[in-house]
């Protein structure tokens, strides 16, 4: 698996850390401090299951070591799936969430919800897996706007693969096409030659 993303490069691409963990659990501190803690909003960054996202590698590492997929190919596999899983999780993370917590706003593509509520339920969602990262609700916008980037760039750099796949298959079918013309060049000159000789002999 060395050359996929570890764990570690799955939470930075996610943008959920250790740190963005304390930052947020520091937020709920405040707001249990505040008068008014129901409405001060948090953001909650959901992540998949861990058994989920190490069978994704697996899969992908498996379709390398076939030969099915090349190295560009399956990073830019991974990162997809990974988002697909992200968006999965989330879903469910907003059907099931509690009645402690109210959803504000939401982007379950990339598992961002802005919510308000209990301090103890929002970070009971951390505690039990539910979600991998608190942060202050003003993080919102500019963590979404942070995965719409990356999006984007894996967009660009998919239809660029395609691309250069087509432009690929564009060749071989041009030298494919060139060989046969030349064979059948031959063909017709070996044939010409056969014709010149038995003119010779007559």
């Amino acid at each position: 698996m060395s050359n996929l993303p570890t764990r570690r490069g799955f939470l930075a691409l996610t943008g959920a850390g250790a740190t963005a963990s304390l930052a947020g659990c520091s937020q709920l501190e405040s707001i249990g401090q505040s008068d008014d803690d129901a409405a001060t909003a948090v953001t909650l960054q959901v992540r998949p299951d861990e058994e989920k996202v190490s069978t994704l590698g697996d899969e992908i590492q498996a379709d390398i070591e076939s030969g099915d997929l090349g190295r560009q190919e399956a990073q830019l596999a991974y990162q997809k799936r990974q988002r697909e899983l992200v968006e999965s999780a989330a879903t469910d993370f907003e059907d099931s969430a509690p009645a402690a917590i109210t959803i504000e706003n939401s982007e379950t593509a990339y598992g961002l919800f802005l919510v308000t509520g209990s301090d103890e339920a929002i970070l009971q969602s951390l505690r039990d897996g539910a979600t991998g990262a608190i942060y202050p609700g003003e993080q919102y916008e500019p963590l979404v706007q942070q995965q719409q980037r990356r999006a984007q760039q894996l967009e660009q750099q998919q239809a660029l693969l395609e691309q250069q796949q087509q432009a690929a298959a564009d060749g071989e079918t041009n030298e494919s096409e060139t060989a046969t013309e030349t064979a059948t060049g031959t063909e017709s000159g070996d044939g010409n030659d056969s014709a010149a000789g038995n003119e010779t002999n007559d």
